[in-house]
């Protein structure tokens, strides 16, 4: 891969490439089938642009760490973390749908369900946000 995005059925550490879910400051989240097990997943690959950078590597490895060892309903289980021609990546639990961005913009949920799905988050004996908080993991829109 070394520098480039991956396309659609390339292969990457055991896994064929099915398509980009999205796109962050740290990394691309593809669609891809996990060969040994036959199962999609969602698989972040560091981004091409900060991959070479040590603070950036170590960053998203601690996370990775953090997120697959916690156990929380509103965290997504992560399945493998590791690195492949010098590209680290870190696969999850492909949850099907669209994003809840995406779901609001389309007008696809009504909004009393919007509601609903964040008061639970909020009124959750540990919400996802803190409980990450406490392993360590900051809000990534905050750095």
């Amino acid at each position: 891969m070394s520098g480039a995005y991956l396309a659609p059925g390339s292969r990457f550490a055991g896994y064929s490439i099915e398509g980009v879910i999205g796109r962050g400051g740290m990394g691309v989240v593809y669609r891809a089938r996990q060969l040994d097990f036959d199962r999609e997943v969602a698989l972040k690959v560091m981004a091409p642009e900060v991959a070479h950078d040590e603070t950036s590597r170590v960053r998203f490895q601690r996370e990775s760490r953090v997120a697959a060892s916690v156990d929380h309903p509103n965290v997504v289980p992560v399945y493998e973390i590791g690195e492949h021609e010098a590209q680290l990546y870190i696969t999850m639990r492909l949850i099907a749908g669209p994003s809840f961005d995406a779901a609001i913009a389309a007008g696809a949920m009504a909004p009393a369900r919007v509601v609903h799905i964040l008061e639970q988050d909020v009124d959750y004996p540990a919400p996802s946000d803190f409980y990450l908080h406490s392993y360590g993991v900051p809000d990534p829109d905050r750095l």
